[in-house]
């Protein structure tokens, strides 16, 4: 909860005392913007809401001016993109203090944060009176930009409670308010209330008793192993591939692709041991993907409030052995396979039949995944998802955005 400060709203009121109450209401980090004072003004005002953070231990950020920053010693300074760049800004606050870069696009943040950003203001998401000017980021935008940074990112601009629900599945890490609580009747009450919407907005494990977890892609990072395998296999064995042939495969279920292999280029091979041999190439190849970043940290979140089952595609003797490796075996209650129970994802039907077997209600279970497919499933089923992003997923963010209940990231 970013509160960025506008006297357009005191009305005889002390700005300090506003900030006081906004941090009462549960603001986290508060921006002074002052684009009308000189600077002395600005630098006089600046000491006095730093006391008020000061006394709250909350970050109190300065907008622009590099003056006033040093001058009052703040905790951090916001830079827009026509400000001074954000390299040149680093070099002059030095490495411990915060720098926030403003951003509307993909290529700003990553430049951003390869600047030195601390984190990302990312707007003007709504229509706003306090920047007529402003470009209005979409939504998708706004989650595109955060998956492409490892560092927090908020949304920024025209933001209420009426609108803010809208900012799920976005990724964002908090909000930036101007005008719903420095133009409340009543600030502390108004931040309040924010805060609680705000926090609508992240999924939370404490929510449900089970969590049914796909394997490839949302813990495993090993989307990208499945992407040329058939062409990798061919060039294992000295031979060169059709350049189309991992598009033509990509289709197939195993059998089917070892029949067009045998086919095409191991004429001289029995199906049943080029099968053996595709397979024991890909087990190679799978156990040695390393688990994404994050997945740990989200299975011990989740392990600590409710019961977490493995369903994935891929067979449970790969699943065993790739657990193993990356060390995560004892993470899951129990271990569910597609093939082994013969229910599909597509349709719903798998995730029903692991629910029916493990005996939990509908409203206390939801599904974390990453596949469009298998989202598209569990929605279809009833099922509340918490869906992973991925590069490939993000190429559908409209799509993820409209079926998804929740989306994080694991991989960065």
């Amino acid at each position: 909860m970013y509160a960025v400060t506008d006297r357009y709203w005191l009305n005889g009121r002390k700005l300090k005392d506003d900030v006081e109450k906004a941090i009462l209401g549960g603001a986290t980090m508060i921006q002074l913007r002052e684009k009308e004072l000189s600077i002395d003004e600005f630098i006089k005002e600046a000491k006095e809401i730093k006391a008020v953070c000061k006394k709250y231990d909350i970050p109190f950020i300065i907008n622009d001016s590099l003056e006033v920053f040093k001058a009052v010693d703040a905790d951090g300074i916001h830079v827009g993109q026509n400000d001074m760049r954000a390299d040149l800004v680093r070099k002059e606050i030095g490495p411990n203090k915060i720098l926030g870069v403003s951003a509307e696009t993909v290529e700003e943040a990553i430049l951003a944060k390869k600047n030195g950003a601390d984190y990302l203001g990312v707007g003007t998401i709504f229509s706003t009176s306090t920047k007529l000017d402003a470009i209005t980021v979409s939504k998708e935008e706004l989650a595109r930009i955060c998956y492409s940074v490892d560092i927090p990112v908020v949304a920024i601009g025209g933001i209420n409670l009426n609108n803010i629900k809208e900012l799920k599945n976005t990724m964002i890490s908090g909000v930036s308010i101007v005008s719903a609580i420095f133009g409340a009747n009543n600030i502390e009450d108004a931040t309040y209330k924010l805060k609680l919407e705000t926090e609508k907005l992240f999924f939370n494990p404490k929510d449900y008793k089970l969590f049914i977890v796909d394997y490839d892609g949302t813990l495993l990072n090993s989307l990208s192993m499945w992407e040329d395998i058939a062409s990798r296999y061919v060039k294992s064995k000295g031979l060169i591939p059709e350049c189309d042939l991992d598009l033509i495969v990509k289709k197939q279920t195993n059998s089917e692709t070892a029949i067009y292999l045998k086919e095409k280029y191991f004429k001289d091979i029995d199906i049943e041991s080029l099968n053996s041999d595709i397979e024991n190439f890909i087990e190679k190849e799978y156990l040695k993907i390393k688990i994404n970043k994050g997945a740990k940290e989200l299975l011990n979140s989740l392990k600590n409030e409710g019961r977490v089952v493995l369903f994935t595609a891929t067979s449970l003797p790969l699943i065993e052995k790739s657990l193993k490796y990356n060390n995560i075996e004892n993470d899951f209650s129990y271990l569910y396979t597609s093939t082994n129970y013969n229910y599909t994802k597509t349709d719903g039907s798998g995730f029903l039949k692991v629910l029916e077997n493990e005996g939990y209600n509908i409203s206390d279970t939801i599904v974390i995944e990453d596949a469009i497919h298998a989202i598209f499933g569990a929605k279809m089923a009833g099922f509340k998802v918490l869906s992973i992003a991925t590069y490939k997923n993000m190429n559908d963010i409209d799509i993820l955005l409209k079926n998804s209940d929740y989306m994080i990231k694991v991989e960065i």
